[in-house]
C-alpha cells in the first residue's frame, strides 16, 4: 500500500485531520494517510532550514506521497522560508503570497537534488481556523446564541472564509478568541478547533475553501495515480 504522510503545524491540526481528513481519504482512495508535527519548534511555525531537514528526510523514500499544512498567518521573515520577501513584502495578493511561498519550499527541494514528483506542499491561507468560518454549525457546542450570532455575522460577510484577513486583530483565530473572551469563555485551540471542525464535517470544510478542496483533490489524485 501506498505510504502518504502529512506534517502539520501543531497538535490542532493532528487531532483534525486524523479525525476527519483521515477518514476521508481511505474512504477515496483505499490508503491510509500518517500525520506528525512540527519538529525542532517550541509551538508554531519553524525556521525553514530546519523544516527541510525534515522534507528531505521524508522524500528520501522515492514511494512516499509527502504533503504538509502549515499556517500562511505564522511564517514570518525571520523564518527564512523560499520566496517570502516576493510573496508577503512585494505581493499584494495573499492567495498568490501562499502560492509562491509554495513553490518556493519545492524549487529549492529540486535545486538541492531532491527528488519532489511525490511531494505537495501546503501551506492555508490564512490559518486553519479560516475553515471553522466554513459552517455555524460547529460553534452550536457552546451552547450559547450570542457567540452563534456574532459569528454568523462573520460568516455572512465571507463567501470564502479563507478571504478572512491577517492583521493581528482580524486574522481568523483572532476573531475566535476576541468573541469567546467577550462572553467570558476561552477559545481552547486544541480542544475547541477539534470540536467544531469535526462537527461541521470535512465536506462543508471543502465546499466553502477552495485551495483546502484543491488540496485535498491534488493529494487524491496523487494517491490514485500511484497507485
Amino acid at each position: 500500500m501506498k505510504r502518504i504522510h502529512c506534517i502539520v503545524e501543531g497538535q490542532t491540526e493532528l487531532s483534525v485531520f486524523k479525525n476527519i481528513l483521515s477518514p476521508y481519504i481511505l474512504s477515496k482512495t483505499g490508503s491510509y494517510i500518517s500525520f506528525s508535527t512540527l519538529k525542532y519548534t517550541g509551538g508554531g511555525i519553524t525556521n525553514y532550514s530546519k523544516l527541510f531537514i525534515e522534507l528531505r528526510n521524508h522524500l528520501r523514500d522515492k514511494e512516499k506521497i509527502l504533503t504538509t499544512f502549515f499556517d500562511y498567518y505564522g511564517i514570518l521573515e525571520s523564518h527564512n522560508f523560499p520566496n517570502y520577501q516576493e510573496a508577503k513584502q512585494r505581493q499584494s495578493s495573499p492567495t498568490k503570497g501562499v502560492e509562491l511561498i509554495e513553490q518556493g519550499i519545492k524549487d529549492d527541494l529540486r535545486n538541492k537534488g531532491i527528488e519532489v514528483k511525490n511531494f505537495i506542499p501546503y501551506i492555508q491561507l490564512h490559518e486553519f481556523e479560516a475553515l471553522l468560518f466554513s459552517s455555524i454549525k460547529g460553534f452550536h457546542l457552546f451552547n450559547n446564541p450570542s457567540i452563534v450570532e456574532d459569528i454568523s455575522r462573520i460568516i455572512t460577510r465571507y463567501d470564502n472564509p479563507e478571504d478572512i484577513n491577517d492583521s493581528p486583530h482580524t486574522a481568523p483565530s483572532k476573531r475566535i478568541i476576541a468573541i469567546f473572551e467577550k462572553y467570558g469563555l476561552k477559545y481552547e485551540k486544541i480542544i475547541d478547533g477539534n470540536s467544531i471542525a469535526t462537527k461541521i464535517g470535512i465536506e462543508p470544510l471543502m465546499e466553502k475553501c477552495p485551495r483546502f478542496r484543491n488540496w485535498i483533490h491534488l493529494l487524491i489524485n496523487k494517491i490514485l495515480e500511484n497507485s
